[in-house]
């Protein structure tokens, strides 16, 4: 008997002895954290867990396991970290909550859809209104990364119809998705059949006027080459310089001048989404 009460106090011993350092493994994390040493925190954080893996406060330490590798910039990492958290999370406005955040992640690491499908959720279930309007806000930020103006109009419309006295916000904001329906645009084709005439003329097109030069110039002393070589009877120099040198560059200078177009396409995309953001930076 007074073996199996010594066993039991051991036994007891041990699982508070746990306890207590995993508690003292949170509290730690939670230093850590606050001191931005993210890897020790997480090292304790995760101490943490594999003593307690189902304890309440789990989905905390799992959560700021995940922001503590988003702050280091290891996407990966702190999305399986916060999807897991969610998991684990039972109060709906802290899960909406989370939400968000994890799909701030996704959009830092350019996992536009499926921070748009994170959003959707809270706009659905949050019983929050600020939350949900905080999610279509946060809806039109991956539509200006993927350049889809209209959807990021619609979402921030809505987001500014639940604000008193946004009026004039809403139509600033609407003004630059004007602009951009309306932006100069490179046709890529053009570009193609304007290089297909003159070697380097669609590059001019986009106003890349020095790759331009080069392919006329380049293309200009290879078909003098190919001209020159057939005119000396040299033949398969001449074939040679034609079919493999100059209608290389030539094609080549085709295709590099509909990517220039695109090129500079995204170029315009990204300078006036950047704008719209910054716009938005300020409204908000």
């Amino acid at each position: 008997m007074n073996r199996v009460a010594v066993l039991i106090t051991i036994i007891l011993l041990f699982c508070a002895a746990s306890a207590s350092a995993s508690d003292y493994a949170l509290d730690l994390g939670d230093y850590l954290f606050a001191l931005q040493s993210y890897d020790e925190a997480i090292t304790e954080y995760k101490r943490f867990l594999f003593f307690h893996p189902d304890a309440p406060q789990a989905s905390d330490a799992l959560y700021k396991i995940g922001l503590a590798y988003r702050s280091e910039q290891l996407w990966t990492e702190a999305i399986e970290a916060m999807k897991a958290a969610i998991q684990q999370t039972e109060e709906v406005t802290l899960k909406a909550e989370r939400r968000i955040d994890l799909a701030v992640t996704m959009i830092a690491n350019g996992q536009y859809n499926l921070a748009l499908l994170e959003l959707f959720k809270v706009s659905a279930q949050s019983p929050s209104d600020r939350l949900r309007r905080r999610a279509l806000f946060l809806q039109g930020v991956p539509y200006l990364y993927m350049f889809n103006w209209q959807n990021a109009r619609q979402a921030l419309n809505a987001y500014f119809d639940g604000i008193p006295a946004s009026q004039q916000k809403a139509e600033a904001i609407n003004t630059l998705f004007e602009e951009a329906n309306h932006r100069p645009q490179k046709s890529a084709t053009v570009a193609k059949i304007l290089s297909t005439l003159l070697p380097g003329a669609g590059q001019t097109y986009v106003g890349d006027w020095k790759n331009g030069l080069n392919a006329l110039v380049l293309n200009s002393l290879l078909g003098f080459v190919s001209v020159d070589t057939a005119i000396d009877k040299r033949y398969q120099d001449a074939a040679f310089s034609a079919l493999f040198l100059f209608l290389r560059y030539y094609l080549g200078n085709r295709y590099r001048a509909g990517e220039a177009a695109k090129q500079f396409n995204e170029r315009s995309d990204r300078q006036h989404a950047a704008e719209m953001l910054r716009a938005l930076n300020a409204q908000n």
